[in-house]
């Protein structure tokens, strides 16, 4: 068994690995993209790991490292994502090589601890990380949505603004004192469809949301259904909208008015779905649950990679990343 980095010739090899590897219950997807790495190109420290045995490319596994805080105190910490391991030869230790290696590239690189997302029915993976010395640490929730059109016309009508730099400093302010908080999201993702809608109507009245086209990167696709051509996939393919920055603490009603604009739009606009990371702690409103189509659970693992460090987690919501998951 070899573990290298990634080179742009393995892309082929590694989306059979992908078709190889479904998972979500009761309807297993896997991740179609155009080139394997684009989900980890969407984060500035990156890196992509892959296992080959006899020259054959047999598990792989991708890493960032990103700068936050976790108790008001600045941390590096890597998030792990795209662990996928040849079924053929799984239970022979391919997973547990490819997260010892990528700790290994992190404390390399002065990184304090290690987390990852992993859907709540993925009960081998749960296993593997726990194996490898993570924690549960809490859940955080997918919701999705689906078009909606609109039936009554809002007293208010949003403001759409295309400049990443937008409300920078509102989304400081109600985002910014939350355990694992990065600011360079709107940025990262400004290429790919990115939008600002915001309702101001005075005061302390304001509510905005934030989106980009995750489809650019990657799109989460039946595992009954072959994958599609690139050419297929730019005309029959429908966008998949994610949903961050969200800020509507003062007045709800802007934010819902938001949403149901942009559900509104969505139905003329090939969109498939919108979709929200919310930590199961936040005190989000109710719409956002109750006009959700779908919901998937995932646990956060959590691995300190200094055994004289442990983390003082804020009891309240931590800041989950739109480019996660």
């Amino acid at each position: 068994m070899h573990i290298r980095y990634y080179h742009p010739d393995d892309d082929s090899a590694l989306m059979v690995l992908e078709r190889l590897c479904p998972r979500g219950l009761p309807e297993p997807f896997v991740h179609y993209r155009r080139r394997f790495i684009d989900r980890a190109a969407l984060f500035s420290d990156h890196q992509l790991l892959v296992v080959e045995e006899d020259n054959q490319i047999i598990g792989t596994g991708a890493v960032c490292i990103k700068r936050t805080q976790i108790g008001d105190e600045p941390v590096s910490l890597g998030y792990v994502f795209d662990i996928r391991t040849d079924p053929h030869i799984r239970r022979q230790g391919v997973g547990c090589a490819i997260l010892n290696a990528i700790e290994d590239y992190l404390i390399g690189r002065g990184v304090d601890g290690v987390y990852a997302h992993v859907l709540t029915s993925n009960i081998p993976s749960l296993k593997l990380f726990e194996k490898t010395g993570y924690q549960r640490l809490r859940q955080i929730m997918m919701l999705t949505y689906q078009p909606y059109p609109a039936f009554d016309v809002p007293e208010w009508m949003p403001r759409l603004s295309e400049d990443f730099m937008t409300d920078c400093d509102i989304i400081q302010a109600v985002h910014s004192s939350r355990d694992l908080f990065v600011s360079d999201v709107a940025e990262r993702v400004k290429d790919y469809g990115y939008e600002r809608w915001t309702l101001d109507v005075g005061g302390a009245d304001f509510a905005g949301t934030s989106l980009f086209d995750q489809s650019f990167v990657f799109q989460q696709w039946p595992a009954h259904k072959p994958f599609p051509s690139e050419e297929e996939m730019r005309t029959q393919g429908s966008k998949s909208l994610r949903l961050f920055n969200e800020v509507g603490i003062h007045n709800r009603d802007l934010l819902r008015t938001i949403f149901d604009n942009l559900r509104d739009i969505a139905v003329t606009d090939t969109v498939g779905k919108l979709s929200l990371l919310i930590d199961r702690m936040d005190r989000v409103p109710t719409f956002l649950f109750s006009e959700a189509h779908s919901q998937l659970d995932y646990w956060m693992v959590f691995k300190s990679l200094y055994p004289d460090w442990q983390p003082e987690w804020q009891d309240r919501p931590m800041y989950v990343d739109a480019r996660e998951l």
